[in-house]
């Protein structure tokens, strides 16, 4: 005759404990402090040097003859053509400024999409 037999338990694996942060890690946080710089230094260059740049321009062409006593080798045209320089010069410098803060970002995004998720 067979007898009852008591069912085995098996052992009970423990689950791994789930461990969270209580405060978040801010990974390259002067890596995105020195993005958001370098934006808004761009903006700053972009807007700023051509307002100046614009202003220059009206100044060489409605100047009395006081541009001229304060820059003496400048006259009319010659004004014009510089501020016009001066604008494509800041409009670039200020695209690849935040050019550069982008592909600072790109960097943080990329690390975050890459990090192992164990």
């Amino acid at each position: 005759m067979i007898s009852p037999t008591t069912p085995e338990t098996q052992p009970v694996v423990p689950s791994k404990p789930t461990v969270k942060e209580a405060i978040p890690r801010v990974k390259y946080g002067a890596l995105k402090t020195v993005a958001t710089v370098y934006r808004i230094i761009g903006w700053v260059v972009m807007i700023g040097g051509s307002l100046f740049a614009i202003a220059l321009a009206v100044m060489a062409l409605g100047a009395t003859g006081a541009l001229t006593d304060f820059l003496p080798l400048t006259a009319g045209m010659g004004t014009v053509a510089i501020a016009i320089v001066g604008l494509i010069v800041s409009i670039l410098l200020g695209l690849f400024l935040i050019a550069f803060a982008d592909v600072c970002y790109v960097l943080i995004d990329i690390e975050k999409n890459t990090r192992s998720k164990s």
